[in-house]
């Protein structure tokens, strides 16, 4: 009886154990098992949602996405190693010890990404059921060496990883879907009905107020006077001054220069900054005809000399102006409120973002009033001692030709999702900096600058244009460098009712020094490019 009882209880025991694991396998690990028989039998390959286009205003494609397909392979599915590493260097010319080496580690890796269907369909004709593919998507770029600052580009996941692109990604982006097959002993994939599948949506559209005819333009007069004058780098803008929009944005330097310069690099303006000082006169009771002494072209501030480039003797402000007087702009500077001058600075935008919808905007710098001495305040009223980046600078021009009014640069024109527009950009009003008739008093002056000062090389034959140089001197080791320079000018026409404004700038000219002999003359050549391209209202397109 003993005997039966103890065979008993250890059969009971031998039970539990059996049953109780059994348990735990199927209803403990019940989702590990499954998933683990599913990735045996089961293959899930992503289909992505194709990325959405970038089109110019007036519809013409900048950035769009293709169909392609990228190879792997799974080394342990291979029934002969040795000729797949034979057909894989074949195919991909990579050297034999690399995809030997791959290979023998048995593991998961891909052969080739983006490639296209020919080239998919000679890896498929090995014939190795270690091979596969998956859909994926390649972006292709019109012109991108004159946009590829302004664009950007993505990576190998189709993300942006720059400009545009990735400033919109989550815009752009489409959602990814699904296809589930049927896995085969030998690793071959087999489509199969009953599974779930999910179809990818693609991503927006976006259109830019951009016109790509104009940013080729300013993009090839840029270049060629880059080449001439071997610069560092060059940056300009087109911009319609009465709405903000960005008609073209365009960053020229060495072949794997893709900073955008206009947007992401500092500088002191020099000379083109004088219209703010030029403003806060007219506030505050200076008049046009206003004599100024210059001195004999120099003027001591606390035992620092300022000069200019020659002496101009007596003049008026708006000679002064028109002539790029750095003494006159000191002399009248010793009656501003510097309270008042800062908060001026502050009004036309100068030291905050603008705003734009463009990744790694710089804010600028303008100094503490409070805590600037005779000599920096001096400098200061012809643009020394304050940074601004150019887009900045150039809409302290935009406010002035829109009657006083600033704007936010306005860079997308609108969102379409399967052609519906779900957003339009609007031009949006920041403030007015100005009444508008100082802005048109403003104007006349910039126009003496073009039709009789230092910028004459800029003047374009039956429009008026007003228009600013500028020549600063770079800050190199702690002191302003006599040949490392900026030049820039900055124009907007025709002046009546301004409807284009151009800002040109050069980093470090190695051939010229003065902004009127290579910034200016640029100025002109593009707006002779407008007139010839169909107009005044060329670029001004719906694109609806």
């Amino acid at each position: 009886m003993k005997r039966a009882r103890f065979l008993n209880a250890f059969l009971f025991f031998i039970s539990l154990i059996f049953f109780s694991y059994l348990f735990y396998i199927q209803c403990l690990r019940h989702n590990y098992y499954e998933t683990k028989a599913k990735k045996q039998h089961q293959k899930k390959m992503i289909v992505l949602g194709a990325r959405g286009n970038i089109y110019d205003r007036n519809g013409l494609p900048l950035a769009t996405s293709e169909r392609c397909y990228s190879i792997f392979c799974t080394p342990r599915y291979s029934p002969d190693k040795t000729r797949l590493i034979n057909e894989l260097t074949r195919l991909t010319h990579k050297g034999k010890r690399e995809i030997r080496k791959l290979v023998k580690q048995n593991k998961f890796f891909w052969v080739a990404r983006k490639v296209s269907n020919k080239k998919k369909e000679e890896f498929m004709e090995i014939e190795d059921p270690s091979i596969g593919f998956t859909n994926d998507l390649n972006r292709r770029y019109n012109m991108p060496e004159i946009f590829s600052n302004l664009i950007g580009r993505c990576g190998l996941d189709n993300r942006g990883i720059e400009g545009l692109e990735l400033q919109l990604n989550e815009v752009l982006n489409g959602q990814s879907g699904f296809t589930i097959y049927q896995k085969c002993p030998t690793g071959e994939l087999i489509p199969y009905a009953n599974y779930p599948e999910k179809e990818p949506k693609p991503g927006r559209d976006v259109y830019l107020t951009i016109d790509l005819q104009l940013q080729a333009t300013l993009y090839q007069h840029l270049k060629q006077c880059l080449l001439k004058e071997e610069a560092r780098y060059a940056a300009g803008l087109i911009i319609n001054p009465r709405t903000g929009e960005i008609l073209a944005l365009v960053n020229v330097g060495a072949e794997n220069d893709k900073r955008n310069h206009v947007i992401c690099d500092e500088f002191e303006p020099g000379s083109t900054f004088k219209v703010i000082t030029l403003a806060y006169a007219l506030l505050h009771g200076f008049k046009e005809t206003n004599i100024i002494n210059t001195e004999g072209g120099k003027v001591t501030v606390r035992g620092h000399t300022i000069h200019d480039f020659r002496n101009y003797g007596i003049i008026t402000l708006k000679q002064a102006i028109a002539h790029s007087s750095n003494v006159a702009m000191v002399k009248i500077s010793q009656k501003f409120d510097r309270e008042g001058f800062y908060l001026l600075m502050r009004d036309f935008g100068l030291g905050e973002l603008t705003g734009i919808e463009f990744p790694g905007e710089v804010t600028g710098r303008i100094p503490d009033w409070r805590k600037l001495n005779d000599v920096e305040f001096a400098t200061l009223s012809f643009g020394q001692g304050v940074a601004v980046n150019l887009l900045q600078l150039a809409f302290v021009y935009q406010a002035i030709a829109n009657n006083g009014v600033l704007n936010k640069p306005l860079l997308i024109s609108s969102i379409k999702d399967h052609q519906r527009t779900v957003y339009r950009g609007r031009p949006l009003r920041i403030r007015r900096v100005i009444p508008q008739e100082y802005a048109r008093r403003i104007t006349e002056i910039l126009c003496d600058v073009v039709e009789e000062g230092s910028g004459t090389a800029a003047a374009v034959e039956g429009v008026r244009v007003a228009g600013k140089t500028g020549t600063a001197q770079k800050v190199v080791n702690g002191r302003y460098s006599r040949n490392a320079i900026i030049t820039t000018f900055i124009g907007y026409f025709p002046a009546e009712s301004p409807e284009y404004l151009i800002a040109i700038m050069f980093d470090e000219p190695k051939k010229g020094y003065w902004a009127s002999t290579i910034a200016a003359p640029v100025f002109k050549d593009v707006a002779q490019s407008i007139y010839q391209i169909g107009g005044l209202h060329y670029a001004i397109k719906n694109t609806d």
